[in-house]
C-alpha cells in the first residue's frame, strides 16, 4: 500500500511539473523597427531586436498587451525591455524604458 501510494505521488508531481511547456523570459536592449496592430485594434505589437545580438534582419514580433503602452513606443528608438514566452506562444512585453543614452 505504500508503494503505490509513493508511486501516485511521484506521478501526480511528474504530471503538475510538465504542464505549460518551457518559460523563457529575457531582458536586453531592443530597437524597434515597426509598430503594427490588428484590423480590429484588439492586438498590438512591435517588431525589435537586440542590437547586442542581433541584426535588423534578425528582429522578431513581440505583443503589447496594453494600448498606452503600444502608443508611446517609437520606431527607431532603443528601449531596455524586459519580454516573455511561453512554449509556442508569441513573445509578451512585460516592461520597457527608454535607454539610458538617450535619455541625455
Amino acid at each position: 500500500m505504500r508503494r503505490t501510494l509513493e508511486l501516485f505521488i511521484m506521478f501526480f508531481t511528474l504530471l503538475l511539473a510538465s504542464c505549460g511547456g518551457p518559460f523563457t523570459s529575457t531582458t536586453s536592449m531592443l530597437t524597434v523597427i515597426e509598430k503594427g496592430h490588428s484590423s480590429d485594434y484588439k492586438e498590438f505589437w512591435i517588431k525589435a531586436y537586440d542590437p547586442s545580438n542581433h541584426n535588423k534582419g534578425e528582429a522578431f514580433r513581440i505583443v503589447v498587451q496594453e494600448e498606452m503602452v503600444w502608443n508611446l513606443i517609437e520606431e527607431d528608438r532603443e528601449y531596455f525591455s524586459s519580454y516573455a514566452k511561453e512554449g509556442d506562444k508569441p513573445w509578451i512585453l512585460e516592461k520597457t524604458e527608454h535607454s539610458a543614452v538617450e535619455r541625455e
